[in-house]
Formats: structure tokens, sequence, C-alpha cells
């Protein structure tokens, strides 16, 4: 008898277009303190165009009359960060299918299904990168966001993954 967890798990299933880690373009990206209760795209650029100050305590800016301070925060060594961007199920690399009836100078290639669309049938959603960091700006109110701060806890997860997993020498 399965649970209502496993269905869950299930639908759940993600397919991550390879090709597109390959050819996302650097982004620059920052960490606000703030929490939007939206999920779609947004023109960040046109509402958070900093003019980043280097204070005696670290990086200084101001966002909506607020003040901000923050750090350049290192993704660790050997890692690269991704921008993803869930797509449609119809999309294919970023483009759309065809339409019905088009012209098209092969007409036999239409039928054809991409190697990756038949792979993508058996997940619920497709994601691809559209932008890489090394780097990123994390931001606090008032202060720069200490030691605690969840994003520097998952940073420091891969080296202890790799400690935790490496092999044990035989004494």
């Amino acid at each position: 008898m399965e649970s209502s967890d496993e269905e869950d798990v299930e639908k759940r299933r993600v397919h991550v277009r390879p090709v597109t880690l390959r050819s996302a373009p650097p982004a620059t990206l920052h960490l606000l303190p703030c929490e939007i209760p939206v999920n779609r795209p947004a023109p960040v650029e046109r509402f958070f165009t900093p003019a980043i100050r280097q204070g005696p305590d670290g990086l200084e800016v101001s966002f909506r009359g607020r003040g901000l301070r923050g750090e350049e925060v290192e993704v660790p060594p050997g890692l690269v960060g991704y921008v993803m961007v869930m797509e449609e199920k119809g999309e294919v690399l970023g483009k759309q299918n065809s339409p019905q009836g088009s012209d098209s100078e092969e007409p036999e290639q239409e039928l054809l299904e991409p190697p990756e669309a038949a792979l993508e049938r058996d997940f619920d959603r497709v994601i691809r990168a559209s932008g890489s960091f090394s780097r990123f700006t994390v931001w606090g109110l008032e202060t720069v966001p200490g030691p605690d701060a969840k994003v520097r806890a998952a940073l420091t997860w891969p080296s202890l993954a790799s400690a935790i997993h490496a092999q044990v020498p035989e004494d």
C-alpha cells in the first residue's frame, strides 16, 4: 500500500536541461533580507539598482529608505551556482514547438521527437539554468549577516558532506 508521501514524491520529478548549464551567462546576485509572496519573473533591476558604497563595516546601500549592510560571499571552491527557471512542458530548449501546418523544408523532421523531449515526458517539471555565479552579495538590515546566517550554513555543507563520506583509513 502506497502512502500519500510516496505519491507526492513521484509527482515532483524534475528534469534539469544539461545544455543550459554549459551556456548559462554570468549573473549578478543579491540576497536581500525581505520576502516577496510572489513566485514569478519580475523586473528586479528596475527597482534595485544599488549604489553600493564601501563602509567601515562592509558594503552599504539604501533600499526603499532602509539601510542595508552586506558582504560578498564566494561559492565554495570547485562549485558553481546556477539561477534556475521552470519552463513550460512544451518548450524545447527555450523555444516553443513549431505550430502544426507551418512551412518547413523538411516535413519529416517535424514528426521526429528530439531525444531531450522524449526524456522529459517522464518528468513532471523541467528547469533550465538562466544564469551562473561564483559569488553573490548577502545583505542584512542595518548589520552584516553574521556567521550564523542560513546561507553560510548552506555553503559549508559541501565540505562537511565530503568529510562525512570520505574513506576512513584503517589503523
